[in-house]
């Protein structure tokens, strides 16, 4: 099974809706990404197959890994993944 890693993107606000995903280069490396969320995981995910919301330092981080632009101010983003089998 193939990891695929992505970036969620929702509008602002509580009734916010889901706005669509953002390919992330499949360049970037897992450890890069536990790097960013090992401190605050209750149990380590060194794989990082759960869905972590971002913050500013962050997307500025991820920013070179996504070919769209993020924009903060109006949008929030969450990094999950998912499984894609291998064929």
């Amino acid at each position: 099974m193939k990891i695929i890693r992505n970036i969620e993107v929702w509008e602002k606000g509580m009734d916010g809706g889901f706005a669509g995903h953002l390919a992330i280069t499949e360049t970037i490396s897992v450890e890069f990404l536990f790097s960013l969320f090992r401190n605050e995981q209750d149990q380590p995910d060194p794989e990082m197959k759960l869905s972590y919301m971002l913050d500013a330092a962050r997307i500025a981080l991820l920013q070179p890994y996504v070919a769209e632009l993020m924009n903060l101010t109006k949008y929030d983003y969450i990094l999950t993944a998912h499984g894609q089998p291998d064929y």
